[in-house]
């Protein structure tokens, strides 16, 4: 059994990262006091003149797109549009997630890459126990639209999304308010929960807890009725099979005809599907870029800063479609990049989209539970980057946390391994 760390700051951090993993498939709020109280934690550890921050190969990607979100608000500044708000300018904050969530396992371990790992597996099993709250959820959602928020009165107004082309039944949302929020909050911690179940080395109920909430939640994925989703959770799936060696690959067919034969037996998915072939399909993102794209053609270089295109769009919506109701983002996570921040802000999520890939297939390499959870992440990363073409998944913080979530994981999974060399991890103290 993993020992709690000695210092105060390790055990808030601890505290922190544990109630960040129970929180995240269920509440916004939750999560993120969660990741303070772990940051918090860090602060202290560093006070206590112990190690705060674990390097990894997450660190350039997340702090270059970081930066590049920031200096797009000061950029756009000097082109003379001033920040809409402190809270719109400062969204890009979830994509310093993976690095709390890693520092805080290390801290919880003192710098024992053994022990890193420990807390980091701790850490998916707190989030498959929540995962089951939605997975189960989103069948009685389906079929009732069922909000249990407000059946248990913390929330006033019911929240529930109509399934899009089927009378009668409900796209499931979870405890969330949206069901692309619940579809990409999941995906990315499912991928690696269930890599981790199929290909590491772990005792069998550790394997059915991880599993069965990969199963779980992959069913209310598909129950959230966005296609986006569904193509990224397939890809991503995909993905972590083909890197987990032979055996893993050879399930591959196996699985492909099973989910081929309850999409085929699902009447939402089926719905869903048949309207890819109707001449309208893609009207409404049609509406969206073309509006983007003028808004992209006044400011080329700067682009409006980050956080600020609802706002800074509106005159845009009024003279182009002024019937239009949902004046949010671009629908496309690069688009929105290019109009907020231009091709420096465009080009760093792109790279921070390779970077990510770059560092999920080092850790593959290094096998172990380690490698399973790189498996994971390659696949995690591939189904957020096909949610990215078709929502503004750098602007909700669910699905960003989501990720987060699972990049940090992995890479404290990936710690036991290689640390020295993989993830440039300081030597633990032999005292």
């Amino acid at each position: 059994m993993t020992e709690l760390p000695r210092g105060a700051g390790g055990r808030l951090a601890l505290a922190g990262l544990l109630l960040h993993s129970a929180f995240l498939p269920l509440s916004i709020a939750g999560m993120q006091i969660g990741l303070g109280v772990a940051l918090l934690g860090l602060l202290l550890r560093r006070l206590e003149g112990a190690p705060a921050w674990a390097r990894s190969p997450l660190d350039l990607p997340a702090l270059a797109l970081a930066g590049a979100a920031a200096a797009s608000v000061g950029l756009a500044a000097l082109a003379g549009l001033s920040p809409v708000g402190w809270h719109e300018a400062t969204l890009w904050r979830s994509v310093l997630a993976p690095l709390v969530v890693l520092s805080a396992a290390e801290a919880a371990g003192e710098g024992d890459p053994a022990a890193t790992r420990r807390w980091g597996l701790a850490a998916l099993t707190t989030w498959a126990a929540a995962a089951a709250i939605p997975g189960l959820l989103a069948w009685p959602q389906h079929y009732t639209g069922f909000d249990l928020l407000q059946a248990i009165g913390i929330r006033a107004r019911h929240v529930s999304a109509p399934a899009p082309f089927l009378p009668g039944r409900f796209a499931a949302v979870g405890l969330f308010t949206w069901y692309q929020r619940l579809a990409h909050n999941l995906t990315p911690p499912l991928l690696v929960a269930g890599a981790v179940a199929l290909l590491a080395p772990l005792p069998r109920a550790r394997r059915v807890v991880l599993g069965g909430a990969a199963l779980l939640s992959a069913m209310a994925v598909v129950l959230t009725t966005s296609r986006a989703a569904w193509l990224g959770l397939a890809l991503g799936g995909a993905l972590v099979l083909l890197a987990g060696g032979p055996r893993a690959r050879r399930v591959l067919p196996l699985l492909a005809a099973a989910g081929l034969a309850l999409a085929a037996a699902t009447p939402s998915v089926r719905a869903r599907v048949a309207t890819i072939g109707l001449p309208d399909f893609t009207g409404d993102r049609q509406k969206i870029w073309s509006v983007c794209a003028a808004v992209i053609g006044d400011h080329p270089l700067t682009g409006v800063g980050f956080g600020a295109f609802p706002k800074r769009s509106l005159p845009y919506w009024e003279r182009m479609a002024p019937d239009w109701i949902l004046r949010t983002w671009c629908h496309d996570a690069f688009l929105s990049a290019w109009a907020e921040g231009g091709p420096l802000l465009a080009a760093a999520l792109v790279a921070w989209l390779a970077l990510l890939a770059r560092a999920a297939l080092r850790w593959r390499r290094g096998g172990g539970t380690g490698g399973a959870a790189g498996a994971g992440a390659v696949g995690a990363v591939a189904a957020f980057a096909v949610a990215a073409l078709f929502h503004d998944v750098l602007h909700a913080s669910e699905g960003m946390y989501g990720l987060g979530f699972a990049l940090g994981v992995a890479a404290a999974l990936a710690r036991a391994e290689r640390p020295a060399e993989d993830d440039r991890a300081p030597p633990a103290s032999a005292g």
